[in-house]
């Protein structure tokens, strides 16, 4: 039984062992044949190697050779080409699309292997492996000869290779030659955009140097070269590397070149300046040498470097060539430097004198007169008003208004501008207001007004409350408290020197209690308010036209008024009834007389009760037993009959 069971067990092995070799061998020679029946050559090395694949591999190999056997075939060892693609299953899922995108860069590229084929796609993965099929098929079309690793590396970077293939392809029209691979490892994509689209517009404006020229030459910045300038791909990406931007800049050179501009700058000079500095100093060389005046564009860039407004500076050289002044550049930026005031209110200053023929001042005193916030052609200006009284004869001060040269130069000096007083004094003038130019200069200085607020508080009528009011009494002992509206009007001459509102209030208090005290009833104020207020309006003027006070400020004509108000109206408009002091005072009185009489009642039964006890005393010591009732009742009519108001109102009997 033994023998037998291990008989079974051997008999069993041995069938394992045939079912696995029958099973093995006719794999293999299902993959083998295959091959033999496609007619893939394959060398002995490689055939051995694909004999010891998994049965998988061998799967996917076969599935290879049926998607895209042709194209595989078209290189090298198309077996090693299969089990290369098999091999790399985790980065190529779908072998349709790979197949596809193949077949669509070998018709433009057909030395593209298989294996530059996988790396391409390991690289870009399904979703961007057609974009850059179409991409590659471009610059090939184009000759760009980009180097697939370029291509690889710029992609595997997340960077936009059809981007760069498009503008290269533009440049590539343009006449420019690009080194990709320089360019790309420096620059991000939006740099590579600025600069080739910046060469290409420097190369159609003839203002671009390649590198080739540039050796040539041994410049690589911004360089003259046949009394013009070159931009290089090198100077651009440096600038961008420092954050400018490469096509303002080119734009900027590109204006330059129009307009038959030589620039000058070296690399360190342009890295001195921002965008907005590069470009304002570019525009104004342009507009100096539309003038034709030549700067030293060595000078401007120190000028700016310092923070000098060299925009002011040019345009005042412009001024001054216009003027035909002798202001040399030199001068003028000397002037900036060591002034630094508006040099083109000094050319214009200068140019005014010159022309109007004020010799009251020349250039050096313009030059000790300047301050970073004076107008030096305001103040001129000034002389020339104070020129013209003087020409027509008015050198008095009724006639001159006090515009003279010295009162110019010293209102200048204070203030930095002179024409906006002189123009407000005339204003004034002219609205018939007794404004000066001294007083000009002392509302200034004073804070409290400009010249615009003190011409109008003078020409235009303000209502105010006067404050406090007074409490007054009338006639008839009842109290009335008054509301007043006062109508006044500045008096420009005394804005300074006459009494303020605390003084007018108290005159005018003064007049209506004058005028309420005087009344005879509270009923005849009510009646009368009108009348009395401008009974208290009369009052005050005819005590202003009393002359009893002379100022500095009005002595010029007979003084009518000593306020700086001219009071033009008084409005009682409200009245407030108090108490009746009057009738509180009678009724006070009368308190006052009673007490007196209930004082006096007092005393008086204080003293009949003494002399009542004084009796009955009597009456004892005389033996005789007092009785009360006939001694009170005695003492009694004795008060009544005396006439005696006890304050008990005891009636007669």
């Amino acid at each position: 039984m033994l023998i037998l069971l291990i008989a079974v067990i051997v008999l069993g092995l041995a069938v394992l062992v045939f079912v696995y070799i029958e099973f093995f061998f006719n794999k293999a020679d299902a993959f083998s044949n295959f091959l033999k029946k496609e007619g893939i050559k394959r060398s002995g090395k490689t055939y051995k190697y694909a004999m010891t694949l998994s049965n998988e591999v061998k799967n996917r190999v076969i599935k290879v050779f049926r998607l895209g056997g042709d194209l595989i075939k078209m290189n090298g060892d198309p077996l090693d080409a299969a089990i290369l693609i098999a091999n790399r299953s985790a980065e190529i899922a779908d072998y349709d699309r790979f197949f596809y995108c193949y077949k669509l860069i070998l018709t433009a590229d057909p030395y593209f292997t298989v294996g530059q084929m996988v790396h391409a796609y390991s690289v870009c993965g399904d979703d961007h492996i057609e974009k850059f099929a179409r991409s590659w098929i471009d610059q090939k079309n184009a000759d760009l000869k980009i180097p697939l690793q370029t291509a690889m590396e710029f992609i595997s970077k997340n960077r936009d290779f059809d981007q760069l293939v498009n503008i290269d392809i533009m440049a590539k029209r343009a006449g420019l030659e690009i080194d990709e691979k320089r360019l790309v490892n420096d620059v991000d994509d939006e740099g590579i955009k600025q600069i080739i689209y910046s060469l290409i517009r420097a190369k159609y404006e003839g203002i671009y140097l390649s590198d080739e020229e540039s050796a040539q030459i041994n410049k690589a910045n911004v360089l003259e070269y046949n009394d013009t300038f070159k931009i290089t791909i090198e100077l651009l990406k440096q600038l961008h590397l420092l954050k400018r931007d490469v096509s303002r800049f080119t734009n900027v050179m590109i204006r330059a070149h129009n307009s038959g501009i030589r620039i000058n700058f070296s690399l360190n000079d342009l890295y001195s300046l921002t965008d907005d500095d590069f470009d304002n100093l570019v525009s104004n060389i342009i507009s100096a040498s539309d003038k034709g005046i030549s700067i030293d564009q060595k000078d401007l860039i120190r000028q700016n470097i310092v923070g000098t407004d060299i925009t002011n500076l040019v345009q005042a050289l412009i001024k001054a060539n216009e003027y035909g002044l002798d202001l040399t550049p030199d001068e003028l930026m000397n002037y900036l430097v060591n002034t630094r005031a508006d040099v083109i209110l000094f050319v214009k200053a200068y140019n005014y004198i010159l022309k109007n023929k004020i010799t009251v001042i020349d250039k050096d005193e313009l030059i000790e007169f300047s301050r970073p916030t004076s107008n030096l052609f305001d103040y001129v200006q000034g002389l020339g008003v104070a020129k013209k009284y003087e020409r027509e004869g008015k050198i008095d001060a009724s006639n001159n208004f006090g515009i003279t040269y010295k009162n110019v130069k010293d209102h200048f000096k204070k203030f930095g501008v002179v024409m906006n007083a002189i123009n407000a004094v005339e204003s004034a003038q002219k609205k018939g207001l007794n404004m000066t130019f001294p007083l000009a200069g002392q509302i200034l200085a004073s804070g409290k007004y400009t010249l615009q607020s003190a011409v109008a508080w003078a020409q235009n009528p303000q209502v105010i409350e006067v404050n406090p009011c007074l409490t007054c009494v009338c006639k008839d002992g009842v109290q009335v408290t008054p509301k007043i509206n006062i109508t006044v009007r500045g008096k420009m001459p005394l804005i300074f020197a006459g009494y303020r509102e605390d003084v007018l209030f108290k005159r005018i208090n003064e007049a209506v209690v004058f005028e309420f005290e005087s009344a005879e009833s509270h009923d005849g104020i009510l009646k009368h308010l009108p009348e009395i207020s401008q009974s208290v309006l009369n009052r005050i003027n005819e005590e202003d036209n009393q002359d009893e006070i002379k100022t500095d400020m009005a002595n010029e004509t007979e003084l009518n008024n000593h306020s700086a108000y001219q009071l033009l109206d008084v409005n009682i408009f409200d009245l407030i009834i108090g108490q009746n002091i009057k009738a509180e005072l009678e009724l006070r009185q009368a308190q006052i007389q009673s007490e007196m009489r209930k004082l006096k009642a007092e005393a008086d039964r204080a003293k009949a009760e003494a002399d009542l006890r004084i009796a009955m005393v009597q009456q004892y010591k005389g033996g005789t037993k007092p009785n009360f009732n006939e001694l009170h009742k005695a003492n009694l009519l004795e008060e009544k009959s005396k006439g005696i108001d006890t304050g008990y109102g005891v009636s007669e009997e």
